[in-house]
């Protein structure tokens, strides 16, 4: 990689960074369907990718269900905070930060709907709650240079602090991004489907440990901008969740 960036002078910059594009599912039909439901586009389903990587969290498409709705809306954001928190150039799909779907429809370009039509309703109706996080979470990333590196972060910025690196079942991933001044930032993703109990490092000098980000909280406990003090030595991870911590006076 150093080389690489060496001989064409590439930086981070220079790499799109995406969870879902326009074309495949919307990120809301990525946590919703396991397959694809093309039927409307008048080609018995034989248009558009087999291979869509998602997962529906227990039931295809539409529910009632307050459990699966909730698993849904943590992925969301897990997903979202994954891609702020990422060196390089984010991309999102205009109407992912409302939770917009086509139905698990993934080839839906030919369509003048309500599949592809901006949905101005659905927006106002989760300004303070899914809109909310997905917009504090832009923000958090604006206004810290750590998640915007200028060059590609060298093994003193970061500190990994995975213990399991070769188990092929571990699904818990946990690193401390240095931002030089003492403010920064720890993030902790469980993609178990079991709680874990994760050992938190000591923060750097005369700073304390202040939890802004919880997936699993609901709103408005999932993202505090001042961040929540009295952090301790450990902290449970919830099933399919990420936390983020700032370090700060």
């Amino acid at each position: 990689m150093s080389m690489y960036t060496e001989v064409n002078k590439r930086k981070p910059c220079h790499s799109v960074n995406f969870v879902i594009a326009h074309d495949g599912f919307t990120l809301y039909d990525l946590v919703s369907y396991n397959s694809k439901h093309n039927d409307a586009n008048g080609e018995g389903g034989n248009d558009g990718c087999n291979d869509n990587f998602s997962w529906n969290c227990g039931i295809e498409g539409e529910t009632s269900d307050a459990n699966i709705n909730a698993l849904r809306s943590r992925q969301m954001k897990n997903f979202h905070l994954a891609l702020m928190v990422s060196q390089g150039t984010p991309m999102m799909l205009m109407g992912d930060e409302y939770g917009h779907t086509r139905y698990g429809n993934n080839n839906s370009y030919g369509h003048d709907t309500a599949i592809n039509n901006f949905q101005w309703g659905q927006l106002e109706a989760r300004k303070n709650d899914h809109f909310r996080f997905f917009s504090k979470m832009i923000k958090f990333r604006l206004s810290h240079s750590v998640l915007r590196k200028e060059n590609f972060i060298h093994k003193d910025e970061v500190t990994w602090l995975e213990e399991d690196w070769y188990n092929e079942e571990s699904r818990f991933l946990a690193f401390m991004l240095h931002d030089g001044n003492g403010g920064d930032i720890y993030l902790a993703f469980n993609a178990h489907h079991f709680s874990v109990k994760t050992a938190i490092p000591s923060p750097p000098r005369n700073r304390s440990w202040y939890r802004v980000v919880d997936t699993n909280l609901k709103s408005p406990d999932d993202f505090v901008t001042e961040g929540v003090a009295d952090i301790s030595e450990t902290y449970n991870v919830a099933p399919y969740s990420a936390i983020l911590l700032e370090a700060k006076k």
